[in-house]
């Protein structure tokens, strides 16, 4: 993994992470997992260049990264215009293996998004209304916490519907 081009990439482009902090926070929440987790770069097949970024850590700072049963999202983006289902879900799949390889532990998947996204709110109700899941907000954004088994599980099943809809074309 280039931390370098994860972190430039991340740089360029943390007007649209949605993360309603100030900059130094922001640049907290994604350098944490260069330390406390992982990254991945998201890298564009046919023009071999980089489109997207994610990293997660494995414990809250609440209880000092010590809870490594959740693994949370820090950073999730996509540039605009490589946004769409198919790459979503292949991403979302291979955060979820990146985790299910470095914490077999791992119980929760949770993440922070603001409540000012309509279009957020829309995709995250799927992952709301898995089997255990809960939300929390706190000012102007909520918390998504999802039974990663669960997670897991819809990730795959969705992944599996879009090769039966692309084998059926």
């Amino acid at each position: 993994m280039d931390h370098e081009a994860y972190m430039k990439f991340v740089l360029e482009n943390h007007e649209g992470l949605n993360l309603p902090y100030p900059f130094a926070v922001k640049l907290s929440f994604a350098g944490s997992p260069l330390v406390l987790g992982k990254a991945m770069l998201v890298i564009s097949e046919e023009a071999y260049e980089l489109v997207g970024a994610a990293g997660f850590v494995f414990g809250t700072g609440t209880h000092d990264h010590e809870d490594r049963d959740v693994c949370q999202a820090e950073v999730a983006f996509l540039l605009p215009e490589y946004r769409g289902t198919t790459l979503f879900i292949r991403g979302l799949l291979a955060l979820i293996d990146l985790a299910a390889e470095e914490n077999p532990d791992v119980e929760w998947f949770q993440f922070w998004a603001p409540n000012d996204r309509p279009e957020l709110t829309k995709l995250f109700s799927k992952f709301a209304a898995l089997p255990g899941a809960c939300l929390q907000t706190v000012n102007e954004v909520t918390l998504y916490r999802i039974p990663f088994a669960q997670l897991a599980a819809y990730a795959r099943s969705l992944s599996s519907i879009r090769e039966v809809e692309a084998n059926c074309k």
